[in-house]
């Protein structure tokens, strides 16, 4: 009964019941994040997540523990719920059809050429004055980031990988692109509207706006992956590795293993003109992935 009037709502009124249950479900598992957190390290645990300190293993290793928490509870279960309730074909709805190993491949090259495309553009986003609170919420989390990546061992990367790389890719798609693209392009009447409202809401929701056109721009390359192919393992697979290659390149300034300057190849201060040709190798990759895509779609 319940998921019936849920079916049978307007796109407003499941965008409304979206945002609900995302808020409904980050409250849930924040409160479990933080028993868990007690239950490891009792009462000092409130000093960990009221005023963390970026050196202290225990501060960090609480702050990854809320994290994965409330990945899981603002985006997936939200995400797999809705479905539920949204379609009665919950797979098809989200868009979780097999894909064609081609078109993988292709995405795979797309991003990993993207890189420095990606820091073009973050280099251009710098340009813009900000309000010093959005400056200032930039710098808490870069230094948060660089904290969570200060790891010294295997398995110290394979948890920023779960936490940073494979949770978000598939819980903010299952969100932005499963569910939010759809409702936005069925109430405005335009996919191309609903790509762009939901990439924005995906940018605007990281609270780093010193990268909000970049990652607005991922959020619409996303967004066409999904209308092209039809499939969500495509944005999935696109959001998992460029994820994870900021992880490892972190991982491996942080060692040592690289040079600080390799953050931001591509960038108006480090070899810029490489920015410009993964640009346009990116865009070259996506009409290509359109072709392809848009046949197979009408094969099928």
């Amino acid at each position: 009964m319940i998921s019936t009037y849920f079916r049978e709502s307007t796109p407003s009124m499941k965008i409304m019941l979206t945002l609900m249950f995302c808020l409904t479900g980050m409250l849930l598992f924040m409160f479990i994040g933080m028993l868990i957190v007690f239950a490891l390290y009792g009462p000092t645990a409130m000093t960990y997540l009221s005023n963390p300190n970026p050196i202290a293993h225990e501060a960090i290793a609480s702050l990854k523990i809320l994290q994965i928490c409330q990945a899981i509870g603002l985006f997936i279960v939200p995400g797999f719920l809705l479905s539920i309730y949204f379609s009665s074909k919950p797979k098809d709805y989200l868009g979780f059809k097999k894909i064609n190993i081609n078109l993988g491949f292709l995405t795979a090259l797309t991003v990993l050429f993207a890189y420095p495309a990606i820091n073009l553009l973050a280099s251009l986003n710098e340009q813009i004055n900000l309000p010093e609170w959005m400056n200032g919420m930039e710098e808490k989390a870069q230094m948060l980031t660089k904290a969570f990546m200060q790891v010294n061992s295997f398995g110290g990367v394979l948890v920023n990988i779960f936490m940073i790389a494979i949770l978000p890719a598939i819980g903010e798609e299952l969100i932005f692109r499963g569910i939010l693209q759809r409702l936005f392009s069925e109430l405005t009447g335009k996919t191309l509207w609903g790509i762009i409202i939901s990439a924005a809401l995906f940018s605007a929701m990281h609270l780093q706006f010193q990268g909000f056109i970049p990652r607005f721009a991922l959020g619409v390359l996303f967004g066409y992956l999904l209308v092209w192919s039809g499939s969500l393992w495509l944005p999935i697979i696109a959001h998992f590795i460029n994820n994870s290659i900021a992880i490892i390149g972190y991982t491996l300034i942080y060692k040592g293993n690289l040079p600080a300057e390799a953050e931001n190849v591509g960038g108006l201060t480090v070899l810029w003109p490489l920015g410009v040709i993964s640009l346009i190798a990116v865009l070259a990759f996506l009409m290509r992935i359109k072709s392809e895509g848009l046949m197979i779609r009408k094969i099928e």
